[in-house]
């Protein structure tokens, strides 16, 4: 397949691209060279490149900085999403949209399916569903791949963060009543890869199997690191006194996956192993 990637010089969209150039075509465009708010210029493209699929990476992901700058989470998420599937719909294009737990406001403790009611607390959130809704409106052929707390080796992650913290032999206070389900980029890009070829449609969580809090991802990663834990130390989130709510429970489980024979993603011990494993690999290197 011909496959474009918007938002490709990012975390994710670094690992989609290196990831589904193994089998197929791909292009890579940064938001410099595909703004997607522009309508002529999307169009353009997609007319000129003629590709059989695209998968939206592109996004504005700062959660606190959208509730500072709602127009900024706005014009990427929604307009820019709204001009993408406008596009993808009117010339035949398979769109893979990433969104995110954000969706939903935290009060599920089991967590979320594909059948949970969205209901954002943020401004972010706010915006990833309204593109979710926009690219279900515009562009019959559509994915929309919900994940949650990515992480990978490149841009800022919570797992860069803590090993740098703890490297600079700083304090870790690390919030433990918000659930989620960490999920890394490459095991998110191979599925996205398998799901491409696939005659599903519509919304599928694919984030990775099983939850845990945010003290204990980081708690795992100083254990995987083999470094010290001494300093790490639980907080409530209300501690942190940031600018965006985050929902207290974003797990998300899937129903669609199974029920159509396709594996889940892996765990989140088995994704946080696999970084590290990367990660060694590439010291190495």
């Amino acid at each position: 397949m011909k496959v474009l990637i918007t938002g490709a010089n990012g975390q994710l969209g670094r690992d989609m691209l290196r990831v589904l150039a193994r089998n197929h075509r791909v292009t890579g465009f940064s938001r410099e060279e595909w703004d997607i708010c522009d309508h002529l210029r999307t169009h353009w493209i997609l007319r000129k490149e003629r590709p059989d699929a695209v998968i939206h990476c592109a996004a504005y992901t700062d959660v606190d900085g959208s509730e500072d700058h709602p127009r900024k989470a706005y014009l990427t998420n929604t307009k820019g999403t709204k001009v993408l599937a406008d596009g993808c719909g009117a010339e035949g294009v398979r769109l893979v949209y990433i969104s995110t737990d954000y969706v939903f406001d935290g009060h599920r403790e089991e967590g979320y399916t594909e059948r949970s009611i969205p209901f954002p607390i943020n401004v972010y959130g706010k915006t990833k569903r309204m593109g979710e809704r926009w690219v279900e409106r515009l562009c019959p052929d559509h994915l929309i791949l919900r994940t949650a707390w990515v992480y990978g080796h490149g841009g800022h992650n919570f797992p860069r963060a803590i090993l740098e913290r703890a490297r600079r032999n700083e304090p870790l206070r690390v919030v433990h009543d918000q659930r989620g389900s960490p999920t890394y980029t490459v095991h998110l890009a191979e599925k996205t890869a398998e799901l491409l070829v696939s005659p599903l449609r519509g919304i599928l969580h694919t984030a990775g199997g099983g939850d845990c809090s945010w003290y204990e991802f980081a708690d795992a990663i100083l254990a995987r690191a083999d470094w010290s834990r001494n300093r790490l130390t639980r907080i409530s989130s209300c501690e942190l006194d940031r600018k965006a709510p985050r929902p207290a429970v974003s797990i998300l489980r899937t129903e669609r996956l199974p029920a159509a024979g396709i594996e889940p993603l892996p765990h989140w011990k088995q994704g946080l192993d696999a970084f590290f494993d990367e990660r060694r690999q590439n010291t190495h290197d």
